[in-house]
């Protein structure tokens, strides 16, 4: 039998915590260490992994592999230090907090031949491969636009740098460049609403070398999560709802196309409500352990479809697009040296 890939995780919060479960229940892999400042306190009794409240702590260890689920801002350090060993290395999403320090690690990495995937998990929602399925059989013909919906739960700790478009947009600009490939970002407007200097409301429009356009709109204000995609064809329309994992189709009628122009009120209700409906059927599985096979088959040397560094930081460059566009439309209180800053409500935060 294979041995199991020893496994450094570093950083122990709430995503860390998932990627811990899921290392822990997958006989593939064997957590040797998580790395934490808190470490200690979260962990207190002897388990089966070795507890350190540094980096420096356990690379005196040999590893197959590191997952590091930390804040945005230490990725560009824990990645210099993980790949600069030769560590293969899962980086949860963003790669980094800017283009710029995206690049030096995808380069470092290319350099040294060590892999970086990113954890964009959107991609291996399974409502999600189904729409691309949709898409690539043509069931709602010619696409034209895309319209995607992320909003609620705001984060219980904001850490420096970090905004809406960070923490949520990545996933659907990912999403979209593995649907339609390269896009360009044309408008963007911003909001502050809670805390000074703190986006967390955001809006982009975007254009495909493909010719679908597209709209994300995330926040992190809504007092109820949604995460949505709206695709509309020439044939019908595609929704995916990520939560539920479900993803169904309409169209007026896609056996037989009828167009009529003569309808009253009454007849244009019952057109409507006639309109054909197929949802398609979906084998529901949580995200983080599908993402988990993908990054095992990069690590044997297989085929794999884990995000990786390049397609990262593509996402991280429409971001800092978007906001260098938003500067001059961005609203809320955005003077950081406001005293008592306001506090999202209750309803806004993340349970």
């Amino acid at each position: 039998m294979t041995r199991p890939k020893k496994t450094l995780l570093v950083g122990a919060g709430k995503m860390g915590r998932n990627h811990l479960r899921v290392l822990t229940e997958d006989k593939r892999f064997t957590v040797g260490a998580v790395v934490d400042p808190r470490a200690k306190q979260l962990f207190p009794e002897p388990g089966s992994f070795r507890v350190a409240t540094t980096l420096e702590e356990v690379l005196d260890e040999a590893w197959d592999c590191a997952v590091v689920a930390t804040p945005t801002g230490s990725h560009a350090e824990c990645g210099r230090v993980l790949l600069g060993r030769r560590i293969p290395t899962l980086m949860e999403k963003p790669l980094a907090e800017s283009p710029p320090v995206c690049a030096e690690l995808v380069a470092l990495a290319r350099e040294l031949g060590v892999p970086l995937a990113v954890g964009h998990l959107e991609r291996f929602n399974p409502a999600v491969r189904k729409a691309t399925e949709v898409l690539r059989a043509g069931w709602i013909g010619t696409p034209i636009h895309f319209s995607f919906t992320r909003v609620g739960g705001y984060p219980e700790g904001i850490q420096p740098g970090n905004n809406v478009l960070l923490d949520l947009a990545v996933h659907d600009l990912d999403i979209l460049r593995t649907m339609v490939g390269p896009v360009a970002v044309h408008a963007a407007m911003c909001h502050s609403t809670w805390r000074p200097g703190v986006l967390d409301t955001a809006e982009i429009l975007l254009s495909s070398e493909a010719g679908p356009s597209a709209s994300i709109h995330v926040n992190w204000v809504t007092p109820t999560k949604i995460r949505s995609l709206r695709i509309t064809g020439t044939r019908g329309v595609c929704f995916v709802d990520y939560m539920l994992q479900t993803c169904h189709m309409m169209g007026g009628n896609l056996l037989k196309r009828r167009f009529r122009d003569d309808l009253d009120y009454a007849s244009f209700v019952e057109e409507y409500r006639s309109s054909d409906r197929v949802e398609f059927g979906i084998a529901k599985q949580e995200p983080l352990r599908a993402q988990l096979d993908e990054v095992y088959r990069l690590l044997t040397g297989q085929p794999s479809e884990v995000c990786a560094g390049d397609d990262a930081a593509a996402a991280v460059t429409c971001v800092a697009e978007a906001l260098r566009i938003a500067e001059h439309y961005t609203h809320g209180p955005q003077n950081a040296a406001q005293s008592s800053p306001p506090s999202p409500p209750e309803s806004a935060r993340k349970p």
